[in-house]
């Protein structure tokens, strides 16, 4: 695929669009010729492209793409604003980045409901690392301070009224509406949460001070998981590695994806620690609802592995799908099966 124009495989004309599946599906930005950013949607294979929208080219660049949680639309910002456009090509703006922008604040993450109707946004100010935490609707069309936290960072939702929420404090629980108390769901010090549709996955340990635009890192910690409710608490696994680090998911052989202090390459830990993939360097991996293959994120490339021949796969089982694209992310329908 070229840099800018059409991908390969978009239908054109009203309503010749294939439908995506409703398993999985990317969203990615390219630049055309003219300096506009068109915004991509396609099946996790890269098939089905097609055009959702444009942001004009004296808009600043695209950036925190992130499929709504019924990924039937695709939530991104700009320095003034959110913007959602949904697969039929219409468009909802979210004013008010612009202000905190002037506060030296800047999104770093959105995280949206499974209905797609709300979402969290937390926003970090690059000369000290602050964060701030705001939340909306899409029918309120506004932010809302979400409350006074310290340092905190929003994670999954658990429900269309609640999203998770991690602190530098250790306090790792769940938000219902802006200006409420945290809803504890542990009471260790813990940080790092991941939620698979059933079970919230955590770190627990001594928290920070290792803090980057990804979360909040736990030094030398063991894996732990607690039902959404707080019941239920479990010992995962203890790793045998040293370090801060960041859980990002669980491969499907039961190995945990995660970040080793500032390193921009995600691992594989178990008992021991593996790069993803040695010869390309993933920030980011998310495994397909069958758990046949993982799409990894690398800067501008979007990397299709196939686990068929491996857990572990060597190099053949890399595939580019996509490069020279603009904040990519894929959407993976939540499962609640083991």
């Amino acid at each position: 695929m070229d840099a800018g124009g059409q991908s390969p495989g978009v239908a054109t004309g009203t309503g010749a669009a294939l439908p995506l599946s409703s398993n999985g599906r990317l969203a990615y930005w390219r630049q055309s010729p003219s300096g506009e950013f068109v915004l991509w949607a396609s099946n996790l294979d890269g098939s089905a492209a097609r055009s959702l929208g444009t942001v004009a080219a004296n808009t600043s660049r695209p950036f925190a793409t992130r499929w709504t949680g019924d990924g039937r639309a695709v939530a991104y910002a700009t320095d003034d604003s959110l913007g959602v456009i949904n697969l039929d090509g219409t468009r909802i703006d979210i004013p008010g980045l612009g202000q905190m922008r002037t506060a030296g604040f800047r999104l770093i993450d959105q995280r949206w409901s499974p209905s797609g109707k709300r979402f969290a946004a937390t926003l970090q100010r690059s000369t000290d690392g602050k964060t701030d935490l705001w939340m909306g609707s899409i029918d309120g069309r506004e932010l809302t301070a979400a409350g006074v936290f310290g340092n905190a960072f929003f994670g999954d939702w658990l429900s269309d009224e609640e999203v998770l929420i991690e602190s530098d404090t250790g306090v790792l629980g769940a938000l219902r509406q802006p200006g409420q108390p945290i809803r504890k769901l542990v009471d260790a010090t813990a940080a790092s949460p991941f939620f698979d549709g059933r079970r919230v996955f955590f770190l627990a340990g001594s928290v920070g001070p290792t803090m980057t635009a990804r979360g909040i890192f736990v030094a030398n910690p063991s894996v732990k998981s607690v039902r959404p409710d707080g019941q239920d608490v479990r010992t995962e696994g203890r790793l045998e590695i040293i370090g801060s680090l960041r859980l990002d998911g669980i491969w499907p052989d039961g190995r945990f994806l995660m970040h080793v202090g500032a390193d921009q390459t995600q691992f594989l830990i178990g008992s021991r620690a593996m790069s993803l993939a040695p010869s390309s360097l993933l920030g980011r991996a998310v495994v397909g609802a069958d758990r046949r293959f993982a799409i990894g994120f690398g800067g501008s490339r979007v990397v299709r592995i196939d686990l068929t021949r491996g857990f572990s796969p060597n190099d053949s089982a890399f595939l580019v799908l996509l490069d020279g694209v603009i904040s990519p992310d894929a959407w993976i329908r939540r499962s609640a099966s083991p």
